[in-house]
């Protein structure tokens, strides 16, 4: 059984796998992180809200990565307990020379992203981007 020590650091692994492979352009390359059962819930207002399964997550991504600049990303906290982890990031919107801030909670087990609730401050921008 591993220690807390060692699950959160697992858990802030997985988390930052996220960002770093979608800022290198291989945002789909985070598929084999997800859990089976994983689950997304996404504010309704934005063109890919609604709640996905693990394949509708997939599915949506490329979406997500044509509308922020995951290279334009910055850590305003991360922030790790147990195997929950939290990510308050700002980051950019692509075409544009503004950036939005999202809160993004993340649930992880055994190397796995098994929930992530996403939570977006002030979309203005993006959802003028998005329209």
């Amino acid at each position: 059984m591993k220690d807390i020590a060692s699950k959160e650091a697992d858990a802030l692994r997985v988390v930052k796998a996220f960002y770093e492979g979608a800022a290198d352009g291989r945002i789909l390359d985070f598929a084999p992180y997800l859990a089976e059962d994983f689950v997304l819930f996404v504010p309704d207002y934005l063109p890919w809200g609604g709640q996905y399964d693990k394949a509708g997550y997939v599915a949506i991504l490329p979406e997500v990565a044509t509308t922020l600049d995951f290279t334009r990303r910055f850590y305003e906290s991360l922030t790790v307990q147990g195997e929950h982890v939290v990510a308050l990031i700002r980051i950019g919107v692509q075409g544009t020379d503004k950036s939005i801030l999202i809160s993004e909670h993340w649930d992880i087990s055994d190397g796995k992203a098994k929930k992530l609730l996403v939570a977006y401050f002030d979309p203005k921008v993006l959802l003028e981007k998005t329209a």
